[in-house]
């Protein structure tokens, strides 16, 4: 079985993942950290000297070439919301949105200079950031086939992924 997390940066998608996958005995994978491995160079590296585009394709290059079956996934933020990417990730497993708060977010990313939408951005206008992304996003995220408050314990949101993915 295949899980895809996404949602928001800073939702807690790579932390959720680990735990999601040692809880179940299944292996993880992390898309920015597989791009990173095959560009040679870090995503906001990636932004920075061959832009938003070439990265999105990137993306979509991966999840259309992916063969492995089991695992947990977490996926990078934008990931789901373009290229009609979260189609592809449903048809391949079953996707849990991490519905995250933009408070939660700015609180979790804000210090984090290492994220392209949001370096060099005082906290205030990470919020106002964080907010246009989220407008931008949603409804793509909503097409998940679970959707999770990501609020609580890595072990509480773990255990409420386990609940509904095997319930549904």
């Amino acid at each position: 079985m295949l899980i895809f997390l996404t949602g928001m940066m800073g939702s807690g998608k790579s932390t959720v993942g680990l735990k999601l996958a040692e809880e179940l005995a299944m292996p993880f994978f992390d898309t920015d950290n597989i791009i990173e491995s095959i560009e040679g160079m870090s995503v906001s590296d990636i932004f920075t000297v061959k832009g938003e585009d070439y990265f999105r394709n990137a993306e979509f290059e991966l999840i259309s070439d992916w063969k492995i079956s089991d695992g947990i996934v977490a996926t990078g933020g934008g990931l789901p919301c373009y290229n009609g990417l979260i189609d592809q990730l449903n048809a391949k497993g079953k996707t849990v949105f991490l519905k995250t708060s933009i408070s939660k977010i700015v609180e979790r990313i804000s210090k984090d200079q290492t994220r392209p939408l949001v370096a060099g951005k005082s906290t205030a206008q990470t919020k106002k950031a964080i907010s246009g992304i989220l407008k931008m996003r949603v409804a793509e995220y909503n097409k998940s086939k679970i959707k999770i408050r990501s609020e609580g314990t890595t072990d509480e949101i773990v255990r409420k992924i386990i609940v509904n993915v095997y319930s549904k």
